[in-house]
């Protein structure tokens, strides 16, 4: 990957900018999209089997319980923390005014019947798109923009799913189309200031490199009230192309030019009510060798009485997945960030599975790439030992997230602002 920080003058206006969200990315009218809409974005002649087949698990759910959400995560990192994530949610899990409703809204129900649901309480209030630009171990830009309620775009069973000028596409080889465009933002001592003069664009094609299924797994355990929390594997291992840009409108200078060439990943999650709620946080990484992926999670703050729901899943080419479930998990040492997100430093994951594998895998939190109020990203690198198999040693990503003290009123308004309102009539989305 290359990164052009030089600032050059590049033939590109505002006005353009507007042009190619309009052209590339209009949302669709009414609940779907893709070739009912007319998109130029469809799934482009994959077959109904062959949807079934390869992308039903990755398709929207169209969850709307109060709490709810889902999130489609990619990545593309190098060794040395160059690249670039992308999320796109319905229903975004960590905005303070959802974790508050959410309460309240559980405070309500121990007290009376519910006879109605404020809106405020459910996933469709609050569509967002995450992007951060990194370049040699640090956040070079980060865009966090929040859409009008409602626009989150998509068909069930499908993985084409359209949030605001964001879009991810299936297409007929099986590769996936992702797009995505957001005002960036300023960090700042103070307050944070988001550059509606500058947008970030991300134009990737995933290419699927292990033939498998993809990987389903509790995220969490269920929490009291029963609701359960799906984790996806959809794609541990891909070839990445495109390229990501950061350019200032204004004046049509492109600040960043990324071109993207070399592996990535994407997973899935989403769950029927509160995602960290009842629990202290969530970790998840992964590392990729060359033909090899080795992916975990691990929960912090394992409600009394109910079993964990961690896991490790190492995959090799020509190989069936290895999946070992409710491994033993200790945190060797911990940090704490500056919004006061509780992240392991050391991480050890141990355990085997019905045909004997077993597995040791050690994480070392290395360098911080990013922190936000609810969460810490990471640089790390693990070593794997499963037994009569070659050891596994790399560099990868984990993230760690955590709303146990968005209810601090420093801590929420600071997250608050760190999430920019998108107005349906923005010229970075034209309806």
């Amino acid at each position: 990957m290359t990164t052009m920080l030089k600032q050059v003058k590049y033939p590109y206006s505002a006005a353009g900018a507007v042009g190619l969200a309009a052209a590339d990315s209009r949302p669709a009218s009414g609940s779907g999209s893709g070739s009912k809409a007319g998109s130029t974005a469809g799934i482009a002649g994959m077959t109904a089997a062959g949807l079934a087949a390869k992308w039903e698990q990755d398709g929207w759910r169209q969850l709307r319980t109060p709490g709810a959400y889902e999130c489609w995560h990619f990545d593309a990192m190098d060794a040395v923390g160059s690249g670039v994530s992308v999320d796109l949610y319905d229903g975004l899990p960590m905005h303070p005014r959802y974790v508050q409703e959410l309460n309240r809204y559980y405070r309500s129900k121990k007290h009376h019947q519910l006879s109605s649901v404020r809106e405020q309480a459910l996933p469709a209030f609050y569509p967002a798109a995450a992007i951060s630009l990194f370049q040699g171990g640090r956040c070079l830009v980060r865009s966090f923009n929040w859409y009008p309620p409602g626009s989150f775009k998509g068909e069930r069973g499908s993985p084409e799913i359209a949030v605001g000028p964001n879009r991810i596409t299936l297409r007929q080889d099986g590769s996936i189309g992702l797009v995505a465009r957001g005002y960036p933002m300023e960090p700042s001592v103070l307050l944070p200031r988001h550059r509606k003069d500058q947008f970030v664009l991300v134009e990737l094609t995933l290419h699927p490199t292990f033939s498998c299924t993809p990987l389903v797994q509790p995220l969490r355990p269920a929490a009291e009230d029963g609701v359960e929390h799906s984790w996806i594997v959809s794609a541990p291992h891909c070839k990445v192309s495109g390229r990501v840009q950061h350019i200032s409108a204004s004046d049509d200078i492109m600040l960043v030019d990324m071109p993207m060439q070399g592996l990535g990943f994407h997973d899935h999650f989403f769950g029927g009510s509160g995602m960290l709620r009842g629990i202290r946080s969530l970790s998840r990484g992964r590392v990729l060798g060359d033909d090899w992926a080795v992916i975990w999670n691990a929960v912090d703050g394992v409600p009394p009485g109910r079993l964990s729901t961690n896991s490790v899943a190492i995959y090799q080419a020509g190989a069936d997945p290895v999946v070992i479930e409710h491994p033993e998990t200790h945190v060797v040492s911990a940090r704490t960030s500056g919004s006061l997100v509780r992240y392991p430093a050391t991480l050890d994951m141990h355990g085997g599975d019905a045909r004997g594998n077993n597995v040791e895998l050690l994480v070392h939190h290395e360098t911080i790439l990013e922190t936000t109020p609810w969460s810490v990203r990471g640089n790390c690198s693990i070593q794997l030992q499963n037994r009569d198999q070659r050891r596994l040693m790399g560099r990868g990503l984990i993230e760690t997230i955590s709303s146990r003290h968005l209810r601090l009123p420093v801590i929420s308004d600071r997250a608050r602002r760190a999430i920019l309102s998108i107005d349906a009539d923005d010229p970075l989305w034209r309806q």
